[in-house]
């Protein structure tokens, strides 16, 4: 409710400003108070914001070079746009964050300027500087709104969700043996990505949380070895079952005493350091049983459930490092001796397809548009070039331009009977603000809800809202324009819907050739002579890369959470004490052995990977009993 009373506010002051001082289209800033807005943050608002600005300029600056030098050519100068909005998107993979969206926004403002300044050269800088006015007024309304109206901290949030984090692990380690462990492993790396994406929204609010950064990632890093080592423990407890004799009474009470000691460090009963030492006594009681009761060379089932114990050692340690690391982080302590860089899991392959398919966007509704003389075909093209360059950046496309033709097509109902029956009565801004701002309050109060299907609900509708709004301080109605308007929008979202089901996509498959292209670069760059990445970046990259899978995968189908499982395990390099010297905390034993004994490992579970993503569902009985 806040949320939405916010937005709302900040979208009618947007309004009024604009209609003061007689802008040339007030629906831009609008849009950009809704676009920019985050539901209950002002930090994601800010860092919106900025890398906002920096787009706009950019596809301002360069729509007006395409129009100086193509505005008598329609044909070069969509030619020229269409490989312009294809590099951006291009450039989006490679980028993090909102970095990735200043890169679509400078792809579509160059046709959001370009298009209308193209077909009225005389007045191109004015358009352009007419939209950075606009955009911009958007922008400082927002923030200033979410800055001074019940402000709520992004970083509150952030440290929000690392103790959900925190809580999350902490059950997953207690719930090892079911049946359902690597389902239960993956929202942990869904979480870890979520941390540093929230962190990079936080230092845009709060100082001292750039002076934190190198220890949240830190903890990080540590939450991403304790998760893998986790899973190596469940994949071994289910793989072997219940053991009998000697080993089997030492996995029974593997985990208990363990569990109990988090289980009273999550309490605050006791601290990191008695957690270890707890944690390191049981590893204790766990090798003086090994020596005490050895299994039998003869005894094949034993000598299975024996190789559950070294990764439940590995599990120990990783959980007192990850304790150690979150009190650090919680009592304000640096536990980082430098700056911590991270890997940005980026595919050659899957940023070309998202360049050529924002390229055929163009290229073929631009035909169109030339072909048919459509009156409204400029409209469709920008909300074309807008579509595919921000889904680019969102993963599965499909889906959300088939919801959005439904969306645009229904919230055509509401926008009709606002603008072209009520609008008309009211005279004066404040009859206008009682007329649009229920609609306004509703979408916004969509956007906040927790569901991601109805944020998208809210979030498309406003969109149609203020487009075919056309809302000017001296306002011309006109039903078939914004009939017009809506096709356009519906047009545009059906084409982008036939884009992403047809040139290259999504599909579990997909997924899965896209994460070993992006663990085999991982694992080449950190096996090279002179490594240009180190064990953190690796880690990283491939916990994104991971994120990335398991959305594409149907994680109730046992043969995609079988490879789910052989992917996770690509985090267990750089586990052992001497790998974890490579990164500068803990010096190694021996320097000279740099990142090789890592890489190798890498290389190892790489092509067990490998293996499980090429076993056939139908053949994974036959491979076990081999």
């Amino acid at each position: 409710m806040i949320f939405a009373a916010k937005t709302t506010a900040a979208g009618l002051i947007a309004l009024l400003i604009a209609f003061t001082f007689n802008l040339d289209q007030p629906q831009w800033a609008l849009l950009t108070v809704f676009i920019v807005s985050q539901p209950e943050l002002s930090g994601p608002v800010f860092a919106k914001a900025f890398y906002r600005i920096i787009g706009t300029v950019i596809g301002a600056a360069v729509a007006l070079l395409l129009v100086g030098l193509f505005a008598q050519e329609r044909v070069l100068f969509l030619g020229a746009l269409a490989l312009w909005i294809g590099a951006c998107t291009f450039g989006s993979q490679f980028a993090r964050n909102f970095t990735a969206y200043s890169f679509v926004l400078s792809g579509y403002t160059a046709a959001i300027v370009g298009i209308p300044a193209a077909l009225e050269p005389d007045v191109a800088f004015y358009i352009a500087s007419a939209r950075i006015t606009e955009v911009c007024l958007g922008i400082i309304v927002a923030a200033t709104v979410n800055r001074i109206v019940l402000p709520s901290s992004a970083s509150a949030a952030l440290w929000k969700s690392v103790a959900t984090a925190r809580q999350a692990l902490l059950e997953h380690v207690a719930s090892l043996g079911g049946d359902s462990a690597t389902k239960s492993a993956a929202p942990l790396i869904s979480s870890a990505i979520s941390i540093e994406n929230q962190l990079a929204s936080a230092v845009f609010e709060d100082r001292a949380m750039r002076d934190q950064r190198a220890s949240l990632r830190m903890l990080n890093l540590a939450f991403l070895r304790a998760s893998a080592a986790a899973q190596s423990v469940a994949e071994g407890l289910q793989e072997f079952g219940r053991a009998v004799g000697p080993v089997g009474a030492r996995i029974d009470d593997l985990l208990s005493d363990p569990i109990a000691a988090l289980t009273s460090w999550r309490s605050g009963a006791i601290g990191a350091d008695r957690l270890g030492q707890k944690l390191h006594e049981a590893d204790a009681r766990l090798r003086l049983a090994e020596q005490l009761s050895p299994v039998p060379s003869t005894d094949v089932k034993a000598l299975a459930s024996a190789s559950v114990l070294p990764p439940s050692r590995e599990l120990f340690d990783a959980l007192a490092a990850y304790a150690t690391a979150y009190d650090s982080c919680m009592s304000g302590k640096s536990v980082a001796p430098r700056p911590i860089r991270v890997g940005r899991a980026y595919d050659l392959a899957d940023a070309s397809w998202a360049g050529l398919r924002a390229v055929l966007a163009v290229a073929l509704v631009g035909c169109f548009w030339i072909l048919t003389a459509w009156p409204h075909g400029s409209t469709a093209l920008i909300l074309l070039a807008v579509a595919n360059a921000r889904l680019a950046t969102m993963g599965r496309g499909a889906p959300i331009a088939l919801a959005a033709v439904m969306i645009f097509a229904l919230a055509t109902i509401p926008a009709f009977l606002v603008i072209e029956v009520l609008l008309p009565l009211a005279s004066g801004f404040p009859m206008f603000a009682l007329a649009v701002a229920p609609v306004l309050f509703g979408y916004a109060f969509l956007m906040s809800r927790p569901s991601p299907k109805t944020k998208l609900v809210g979030y498309l509708s406003v969109l149609l809202f203020a487009s075919v709004g056309q809302f000017q301080n001296s306002m011309v109605y006109d039903p078939v324009s914004l009939l017009n308007t809506s096709i356009a929008a519906v047009f545009a979202a059906g084409v982008t819907l036939v884009l992403w089901a047809v040139v290259a996509p999504a599909s579990p498959q997909a997924a899965r050739h896209r994460f070993l292209r992006v663990a085999r670069r991982a694992v080449s760059a950190l096996a090279a002579p002179h490594s240009p990445i180190g064990i953190t970046e690796f880690k990283t990259r491939v916990a994104e890369a991971l994120d990335q899978l398991q959305s594409g995968l149907d994680l109730d189908q046992p043969a995609d959470l079988a490879d789910l499982a052989a992917a996770i395990r690509l985090l267990a390099v750089g586990s052992d004490s001497q790998e974890r010297g490579v990164e500068g905390v803990t010096p190694p034993a021996n320097a000279s052995t740099g990142t090789a004994a890592p890489a190798v490992y890498a290389d190892a579970l790489l092509r067990r990977c490998q293996a499980q993503f090429s076993t056939e569902p139908g053949k994974e009985d036959l491979r076990h009993a081999a």
